[in-house]
């Protein structure tokens, strides 16, 4: 007997429990299929698509037996209680269609995958429903205008150099656009998922990959409310900005992977010594419910979209002129400069720009610079547009931070 084969039986049968099993758990709904159903199922696909191996119409004709079972079920069910509801229904077929996808070698690697997907959807229905109504028309809308330019206008683009120094690619920066983007809109659908109301932890650490200078501005406006949210507003700032230096991270990791060795010990210093520093003040915190009440712009928005492009293409820019003008000072001064307005676009930037244009020592240098004067601008944030003792607060810890990246740089 073939044990290859009978793997193979044994994973589609599992398939089809771990489905089953999800919506056996759901027993008020079930009316059509059970743990066993299902896995019986999942057993007649891999078996049809098995024997079509010598009768190409056989898986064929099993799946539309299948239609019709699951149709006439359908019928009865909806009869006898009304339910209209087709989640089992469908997530029968599919079981089907993954037992099949589990005879070839390729599809055996995918098909476990893809069951475990399918299991997360249907057990997270009520968080799926809560996610649903929180999101409004506008943040809908200008999701799908974003999705439309990302996939749709941006492989239209041209992959070629254009212009001057040699920086503009259209395509290149917009993929850039929808990267940094795609990591925004993560950390702002999670933050949409949980509720800001869930507690300044969760606030500080998903807002942190969204944008820690907002984070830093809403807790400035909070403290200047109230001095007894002073513990918790520190907490959320500290612990925002040292994410920043772990979103800087994961950037270079995707974009320049060669720089992650240069990068990697000044970021993770200063990250790590902010998580520290924030557990450090959240176990003197009182009040930790305190309601974050931030307010993010939808990244997948048009407008943030084209300010980053615009201010990506001028970091470019400035970048290389510094480079060729003034060399590895030109470039260390552009970044503490734009690293002001926007971490990512500089990050970027240096990553693309090594080592061609400039040595990987000189990127990973400006980036770890970019953070720190990114740090610098949001201790600024606290200070006018907080209160003093807030500022005295996160300054210090600030100072901390960027001493050890400095510290870091040079012992590195």
């Amino acid at each position: 007997m073939d044990l290859f084969l009978l793997l193979k039986i044994i994973i589609a049968l599992a398939l089809g429990a771990l489905i089953g099993i999800e919506r056996e758990r759901k027993g008020h709904e079930m009316e059509f299929a059970g743990v066993r159903t299902f896995m019986l199922i999942s057993f007649l696909g891999i078996t049809s698509a098995y024997l079509s191996q010598f009768n190409s119409f056989f898986l064929g004709l099993a799946f539309i037996g299948v239609v019709v079972l699951i149709a006439a079920s359908y019928l009865v069910t909806t009869r006898k209680n009304g339910d209209v509801g087709l989640t089992t229904e469908v997530a029968a077929l599919i079981t089907f269609i993954l037992g099949a996808m589990c005879i070839s070698d390729q599809g055996l690697q995918v098909a476990p995958i893809l069951a475990i997907i399918i299991t997360t959807i249907l057990a997270t229905k009520k968080y799926l429903h809560r996610f649903v109504r929180r999101i409004s028309e506008k943040e809908l809308i200008n999701t799908l205008k974003f999705l439309i330019i990302a996939f749709v206008i941006l492989p239209l683009l041209p992959n070629t150099t254009l212009g001057p120094l040699e920086v503009f690619n259209p395509y290149q920066i917009w993929l850039m656009v929808v990267f940094i983007s795609a990591i925004s809109y993560t950390g702002y659908i999670l933050m949409k998922f949980i509720g800001p109301d869930r507690g300044l932890g969760l606030t500080g650490i998903i807002g942190g990959f969204v944008s820690s200078t907002a984070v830093t501005t809403s807790m400035a406006a909070r403290v200047k409310e109230s001095n007894f949210l002073m513990g918790a507003a520190v907490f959320a700032t500290v612990v925002a900005s040292a994410m920043m230096f772990l979103r800087v991270l994961l950037e270079v990791s995707v974009i320049n992977p060669s720089l992650i060795f240069l990068v990697a010990v000044p970021m993770l210093v200063m990250g790590v010594l902010g998580i520290i520093l924030a557990i450090f003040i959240w176990r003197r915190v009182e009040n930790r419910d305190m309601d974050a009440d931030l307010q993010l712009e939808n990244p997948f928005s048009l407008k943030p979209a084209l300010i980053f492009g615009g201010l990506f293409l001028a970091v470019l820019f400035v970048s290389k002129m510094a480079n060729i003008y003034l060399g590895s000072r030109g470039v260390y001064l552009a970044s503490i400069i734009s690293g002001v307005a926007d971490v990512d676009a500089i990050t970027i930037s240096m990553s693309l720009l090594a080592p061609h244009t400039i040595t990987p020592t000189t990127a990973a240098t400006a980036i770890t610079l970019a953070a720190m004067s990114n740090t610098v601008f949001k201790f600024l944030i606290a200070l006018f547009l907080g209160t003093r003792k807030f500022a005295t607060n996160v300054g210090l810890i600030f100072l901390l931070i960027i001493i050890a990246g400095v510290l870091a740089i040079f012992l590195a």
